[in-house]
């Protein structure tokens, strides 16, 4: 038995790593919207990246609902232009995938 419970600890222990939190988080202005491919291309300091947006990606528009209330937005709800925060997770392909889309309709400088 108590080879069983070390074994099984072992397993996990050396899972852990394959497990792991992979998330890049990527801020920048969305230059374009590609509705029929459902992806974005954002551009920031490093660049322009193209990140493909899923069904379950969450799209969240933070104070953007009545009594500043955070809103579950839809794919239409991007556009061009906004400043957006994306959690992503790295594809098989090399690309990247939208985990999460935030982005603010608070208060602004003008």
């Amino acid at each position: 038995m108590l080879k069983q419970i070390l074994a099984t600890v072992l397993l996990s222990l050396s899972l852990s790593p394959l497990l792991a939190d992979n998330d890049i988080e990527i801020q920048g202005q969305i230059t374009k919207i590609n509705n029929a491919q459902k992806t974005i291309s954002l551009s920031n300091a490093n660049g322009e990246v193209i990140i493909q947006v899923f069904p379950y990606t969450e799209l969240k528009g933070d104070n953007c609902g009545a009594f500043g209330n955070d809103t579950q937005e839809k794919f239409s709800a991007l556009k061009t232009g906004m400043f957006v925060e994306i959690e992503t997770l790295p594809q098989a392909n090399g690309g990247l995938g939208a985990k999460s889309i935030e982005w603010k309709c608070g208060a602004k400088a003008y």
